[in-house]
Parts: structure tokens; sequence; C-alpha cells
């Protein structure tokens, strides 16, 4: 797979100031018009194939999309975002300041209790680039995190978990 473009899912359904990580949670509504976007893109530009993470927000507008353009799916669980394990759909708010601070100062170290460092999280979705960067092309349908990644992968550019991630529901044209 040659990667021709990297998508964020749409809004989701959970209240604002809440983590949710890996916590399956649904879309918001109208994320029809998202996918309708995303299938319109990929016919537009020849995309034959579509590679999503496994979780609700990036699965079900990719199914759409796919059965839209008649192109081949496909779910990579190395696609997912970074887990949050105890924090996953607490509100930041609730999550104890001096662990957040310890989460800063070192985003690729630091692991929240039972969840994944950012060092787990680039490994993986490192591991998905080395197969995914050659042959036919494709669209990535994911999250802030994996996105990050792949951004920084593409443009061969050191990888910053800090960044801005491509916001949510935007198609990133990759050259």
């Amino acid at each position: 797979m040659a990667i021709r473009c990297l998508v964020r899912h749409p809004r989701v359904e959970v209240t604002p100031g809440v983590c949710y990580g890996q916590s399956d949670v649904g879309l918001a509504t109208g994320w029809e018009v998202f996918a309708s976007q995303l299938a319109d893109y990929m016919q537009k530009t020849g995309i034959r194939m579509l590679v999503a993470s496994p979780l609700a927000r990036c699965r079900l507008p990719a199914q759409w999309a796919a059965a839209q353009t008649h192109c081949e799916l496909r779910l990579d669980e190395r696609l997912k975002e970074i887990s949050f394990g105890d924090w996953e759909l607490c509100a930041w708010d609730s999550i104890p300041r001096a662990a957040l601070d310890a989460w800063a100062a070192d985003l690729s170290g630091f692991s929240p209790p039972q969840g994944e460092s950012g060092q787990e999280l680039i490994a993986r979705v490192t591991a998905f680039w080395n197969e995914a960067s050659t042959g036919e092309a494709c669209a990535i349908l994911s999250h802030g995190g994996p996105l990050r990644i792949l951004e920084a992968l593409v443009a061969r550019k050191e990888i910053d978990l800090s960044v801005t991630a491509i916001p949510l529901g935007k198609i990133a044209p990759v050259s």
C-alpha cells in the first residue's frame, strides 16, 4: 500500500473534556456527511483501498465509504488510538494534575496506569507503516495519535507526539 491520504475520524458523541483513547465511543450525528466526502475524495483520486482503525468511529465511516466506492477495506488494530488505560472515559479534570504533568514531560516514555506509552504507540504505528509504505494506493482512516506518527513518517521527519494532529473529519492528501 502506498499511502495517498491520511484521514481523521469525524466528531464523536462524548462529553467534552472526557478522555476516550481506545474506548469504542459512538459517532456524533452527521457522520455520514464525512463518509460521503471521503468516498467522493477516493473516487476522484482513484484510491481503491481504505485501511482503518477497527474502532467504531473509524470503522463505520470506512465501511460506508468502501461500500459506496466498491473499494477494498482493511481494518488494522495498529491504527487504534493510544490506550489511556485507567484514564479511559474519565474527565481530564479528574485525573491528578501530577500525573498529567508527568505525561506532558515525557510523551514518549510515560504510560497512564494500565495504559500505553507514546513509545509503544510509535512502535505499533511504525510497524504498520513499514508494511504500508509500498504497493497499492490507499487512504488511512485513524485517530490523532497514530496520524501524528504517520504524518512524520510520510514526511521523513522526526516523530513528535506534541504536534497538532489533523483536525477531526479532515482529509489530508499525501504527496
